[in-house]
């Protein structure tokens, strides 16, 4: 089973475009993830789809305290020069993201409603 639950912080706001095929709305967010047991963070790009990504990028500001369910990604890709690169990300999906902090002034729901 490919899961995990990780508890981190925005590092900026989330940026939200559309796939050039369905039009689906798709959200990417830098996220700070801290290692247990040292002074240093993680940081790992997090992609949500659809109601999920138009919560995110609604409510999500840099420095959020979040949690999310993902599911660990790879993209591979050979660059113009030939070089091979390769980058892990999360995609979270709905009723597996909330926020742990209250956005000041909004009557924010506690989670995303599922896509679909």
């Amino acid at each position: 089973m490919n899961t995990v639950t990780i508890t981190g912080r925005f590092t900026a706001d989330p940026e939200l475009r559309f796939t050039s095929g369905t039009g689906k709305a798709v959200a990417t967010v830098r996220v700070a993830l801290n290692d247990q047991g040292r002074d240093k963070a993680v940081f790992v790009d997090l992609e949500s789809w659809e109601k999920t990504a138009d919560f995110i990028c609604e409510y999500g500001t840099k420095g959020r305290l979040f949690e999310a369910t993902a599911r660990l990604a790879l993209d591979q890709w050979t660059d113009a020069e030939g070089g091979q690169h390769s980058k892990h990300y999360l995609v979270t999906g709905p009723y597996q993201f909330r926020f742990l902090d209250k956005a000041t002034g909004t009557d924010e729901p506690e989670a995303p409603v599922g896509d679909g």
